[in-house]
């Protein structure tokens, strides 16, 4: 049989080698954050996910709105994935912080109209991220950025844009 030129692969075939870990122990903590400060989710339903080795050096986490697949299978509306390199580096404080603030993206409406909940993801104004900042200050966050910085080798610049 003759060989087809088109069929054979050119170039490096990079695949991705990022492993997504179901996290019991994002869900307990979660599940004290929101007890704690109140945080009302409705019929929520969220997935936490560690991604290793990162979700990228500089996005330490994300909150997400589920796809209907992924809602259909899994039963989650929502999936909080953090950078797992990062996680297992930060302190139990500042992993608390992170984990409050993807949280607070999670935002389900009740529609009277149509009698059913949508979900929706907060902006990062909303004003209880301003709470949080009055509450507990920006340290966290800037321990956020200075461990990325430490862990991946990043300069001054890449550090400062190292987000959540």
């Amino acid at each position: 049989m003759a060989e087809n030129d088109f069929l054979e692969p050119r170039g490096d075939i990079r695949l991705t080698e990022k492993e997504l870990i179901e996290s019991p122990e994002l869900q307990q903590l979660a599940q004290e954050l929101i007890e704690t400060h109140k945080i009302n989710l409705g019929p929520a339903q969220i997935g936490y996910l560690l991604v290793y080795p990162n979700i990228s050096k500089l996005k330490a986490a994300k909150c997400m709105k589920a796809t209907r697949e992924v809602k259909y299978y899994s039963g989650h509306d929502y999936l909080i994935e953090v950078s797992g390199e990062l996680w297992d580096m930060l302190d139990k404080d500042t992993r608390k912080m992170l984990l409050y603030h993807e949280l607070l993206h999670v935002d389900p409406v009740f529609k009277a109209k149509n009698q059913e909940w949508k979900m929706q993801l907060r902006k990062p104004d909303f004003s209880d991220y301003y709470e949080i900042n009055d509450k507990f200050g920006n340290i966290w966050y800037k321990t956020i950025q200075a461990t990325a910085s430490s862990l991946y080798d990043l300069d001054p610049r890449q550090e400062s844009k190292v987000t959540v």
